[in-house]
């Protein structure tokens, strides 16, 4: 019996530091583009713009507060690693010269994006109460771990008002999404 307990704690730890492995990022995070599928003790390597598609919803409008969902869904037979802090800015008109502040949460960790397991984060924002404390958005961009970016209307083509305080955005988080049975923050 102590025996078999043993080797099963061994079995584990040795489980969690393969898996330690396939998610840091190290020489192997070099590999190129058309090397998409994960390979035994391989190293994921970092997602770029091209291995994904993004998809707005659970959009939530209350009195004040909006918020809507990010979800990130690898390509078919991608793997690839990026940070549980979402790389997200958002942008106003040209005409707009103070920057629309943004507030992302993390923990500093390593995600490994697979077909089958999406990723999501939830945007907050505040609707604003009166006209010098009104910010234009229209521009959200999504950059990537490999250095590419994407950009797409802020919800919807032309502005959106919000509140001068800004955005605010959760870490990435696994799950079917819509906050069904996640933890956001």
């Amino acid at each position: 019996m102590r025996k078999t307990r043993t080797a099963a704690l061994t079995a584990a730890a040795v489980a969690a530091l393969g898996t330690a492995t396939l998610v840091g990022l190290g020489p192997a995070s070099a590999a190129p583009a058309a090397d998409t599928k994960a390979t035994a003790g391989a190293v994921a390597r970092p997602c770029g713009v091209n291995d994904v598609s993004f998809y707005f919803g659970g959009l939530s409008a209350g009195l004040g507060q909006r918020s809507f969902q990010i979800t990130l869904l690898a390509h078919d037979g991608v793997t690839c690693a990026l940070t549980d802090t979402p790389l997200v800015s958002v942008s106003g008109p040209p005409d707009q010269k103070k920057p629309i502040p943004v507030t992302v949460n993390g923990r500093g960790g390593t995600l490994v994006l697979r077909t089958n397991s999406p990723l999501h984060t939830t945007v907050f924002y505040s609707a604003p109460d009166t006209t010098e404390h009104t910010l234009k958005v229209t521009t959200l961009t999504l950059a990537m771990p490999d250095g590419t970016s994407r950009s797409v209307n802020f919800l919807f083509p032309g502005e959106t008002d919000i509140y001068s305080g800004g955005v605010s955005l959760t870490s990435w988080t696994t799950g079917i999404g819509l906050g069904e049975g996640e933890e956001a923050f």
